[in-house]
């Protein structure tokens, strides 16, 4: 659309370790093994230290999408493996691969592909019924039903992703609403349209079929302002396209694994009782630190949700200008602003998928505001949730495991009892 919003999804570059995290060695190598290495909110962590800790051929793998030429996801993801045998090798690696092929397409808001109705295509296609594919009727089910207007932002997700490739500060006046008066007025335009049923609605009419319904008054609007993307999961897909995966995973009786996006989207589908880890993560200056690690078991959906960047990858979704302020991803469908009332939360959950975590999150995290007493809503609906804030870690379980606490600026993190902020 206008002012040269473009979107750069097709042109990341492969996932790359970035530099180790020094840990406590004393109880390195079987103990990592068996916790799955250390599962990491960031993608581009999770492969540190993993090549010498995992047999060439057995053991923990990386399994990564076989050589193709079909574009998928799997960028956007590691996946760790516990293979029995080199026939499961190559099995798992081919279903991983078209999963991640069949993902790729479906969440992808920028093109059509061949027999594939995706985002893009029900974009282009108002007011027509569509017959999706079922996790992606899925997604739009969880969206609906949990009666969240994130989804219908796609005009603003757009400009913000021309924000974030801004090479510096004298390119931020065509998309930033704190520093435009006039792009703020036309967020606001269309946050209006976004929050409003009568406008646009996906509506859900059963058998995997729905309808993207677009009022006339809108349909206008958009040829006008150049509008192509009514609807976009945008910062939230992947953490849907981490449950269409774990979906296809499990179906095939793959379940001996872990999946984690590099934005801090996390399925373990592990059902043996394995214990794993967690890092959590705290900022300073705009610089990731780590705060503790939390051991679990799977099964388990995590979701990370953070200002700052944790990878290479991640920088892609922010700006820092120089005065400090952070540009995040997470948009309010108030204005069109984005907003995060905690510099980083964690929510997670046995009988979720992150999609529907995300989803209840949402309010509790794009506010001016943070209540801590928000959380006990989120675990009176079995979303248990970690922040960090001033060297002080606040579980809301009493009973969540921090194997190790950090130090920063040379004092140790603690933490605080549930319930005493």
């Amino acid at each position: 659309m206008g002012r040269g919003a473009r979107d750069n999804r097709d042109r990341r570059p492969h996932l790359h370790p970035v530099e180790r995290i020094e840990l406590n060695e004393e109880h390195t190598g079987l103990r990592l093994i068996a916790a799955a290495v250390l599962l990491l909110l960031g993608a581009g962590l999770l492969a540190y230290s993993i090549t010498g800790l995992l047999t060439p051929e057995l053991g923990w793998q990386e399994v990564k999408a076989s050589g193709s030429t079909d574009p998928t996801c799997a960028g956007d993801f590691t996946f760790l493996y516990q293979m029995s045998s080199n026939a499961e090798v190559r099995e798992v690696t081919s279903h991983y691969t078209e999963a991640c092929q069949s993902v790729y397409r479906l969440f992808h808001s920028g093109q059509e592909f061949d027999g594939v109705v995706n985002i893009h295509t029900i974009n282009h296609h108002p007011n027509e019924t569509l017959e999706v594919d079922p996790g992606l009727y899925a997604a739009f089910s969880a969206v609906v039903e949990s009666g969240r207007r994130e989804l219908y932002l796609g005009p603003v997700y757009e400009r913000y992703n021309g924000l974030f490739s801004c090479e510096d500060d004298s390119q931020l006046a065509d998309f930033d609403p704190r520093l435009s008066p006039e792009v703020a007025r036309e967020y606001r335009e269309y946050a209006a349209y976004a929050n409003d049923p009568r406008s646009v609605q996906v509506e859900l009419l059963g058998e995997n079929r729905i309808r993207l319904f677009v009022s006339r008054e809108y349909l206008e609007y958009a040829e006008r302002e150049g509008v192509e993307s009514f609807i976009d999961f945008a910062w939230m897909r992947n953490a849907f396209a981490a449950d269409c995966l774990a979906q296809e995973l499990i179906a095939q009786g793959y379940t001996r694994g872990v999946l984690a996006s590099y934005d801090g989207f996390i399925r373990c589908l592990d059902e043996s009782g394995e214990e794993y880890s967690l890092l959590i993560y705290d900022q300073k200056d705009g610089i990731a630190c780590t705060a503790a690690i939390m051991s679990y078991q799977g099964p388990k959906s995590v979701v990370g949700l953070r200002d700052f960047p944790v990878n290479a990858l991640d920088q892609r979704r922010f700006y820092r200008p120089r005065t400090g302020e952070v540009r995040t991803p997470y948009v309010d469908t108030a204005d069109g602003m984005c907003r995060n009332a905690v510099s980083s939360l964690t929510g997670y959950a046995g009988d979720r998928g992150c999609g529907e975590i995300l989803l209840e999150m949402i309010p509790v995290y794009i506010a001016d505001e943070f209540r801590p007493e928000a959380l006990e809503a989120l675990s009176a609906k079995g979303i248990a949730s970690i922040y960090c804030e001033d060297g002080v870690l606040y579980p809301s379980e009493a009973d969540a495991t921090l194997t190790q606490l950090y130090e920063r600026d040379g004092v140790q993190y603690s933490v605080a009892s549930p319930k005493s902020k």
